[in-house]
């Protein structure tokens, strides 16, 4: 990792905390995690990365593809899109898949992504902790819409984060808790397997669902 990019992620979560929901960015050990289904199929797939950040996950990515998988980037944050056009795509991993133009970089929102794409895989990392209800149900809703029938969608949650936010952030404790049961009851639902990543800077945990049986 080039020194620009946890410069540009620690910039990033000083601007808007929330958004980016972490000060470091994401392991080798939970990028890996993350594409753990992508990397058990044998099969051609369309892959979908949310809230790509400065790129690890991206990177893990990029020695997975195969020669006729397709990859598509989302990233709202501008300069960490930039990060990502600048120094990951432009890796000797991506050489053929983004000259054959089977790899997009999509600078929007997750929740305005083309309707008419479907996915194999969604590989997450945006804070859903981080940010209100509302928002959060949008971006599952199109996650769900997105996805393939049997398509498997993987995110990552800070071990231990309820705890500190009842212990040094009170005043946020409603809007967690309204966006922590949501998710505790798509992972009731849906979880198929999961999978403690302990080396990451906070540990954290990686949930796989499937929305379909």
């Amino acid at each position: 990792m080039q020194l620009d990019h946890p410069i540009t992620f620690l910039k990033g979560y000083f601007r808007n905390p929330r958004s980016v929901g972490a000060f470091v960015p994401s392991s080798r050990a939970l990028a890996a995690a993350l594409c753990e289904p992508y990397r058990r199929s044998a099969k051609r797939a369309v892959i979908l990365e949310l809230g790509a950040g400065t790129g690890p996950v991206t990177r893990h990515i990029g020695t997975l593809l195969g020669p006729r998988d397709e990859l598509d980037i989302c990233e709202i944050n501008p300069d960490f899109a930039d990060v990502i056009e600048r120094n990951v795509l432009t890796n000797d991993d991506f050489a053929s898949s983004v000259s054959e133009g089977r790899v997009r970089l999509l600078r929007l929102p997750a929740q305005d992504l083309n309707s008419e794409r479907r996915y194999d895989f969604v590989i997450c990392g945006i804070p859903f902790t981080s940010l209100d209800l509302a928002l959060v149900q949008e971006i599952m809703a199109a996650i769900r819409h997105g996805l393939k029938a049997r398509g498997a969608f993987s995110y990552f949650e800070y071990l231990g984060l309820r705890r500190l936010v009842r212990t040094f952030a009170p005043f946020d404790r409603k809007r967690f808790r309204e966006v922590s049961d949501y998710m505790s009851g798509n992972i009731a639902d849906y979880q198929f397997e999961q999978k403690l990543v302990w080396g990451n800077v906070p540990p954290a945990r990686v949930r796989y669902l499937r929305f379909d049986s």
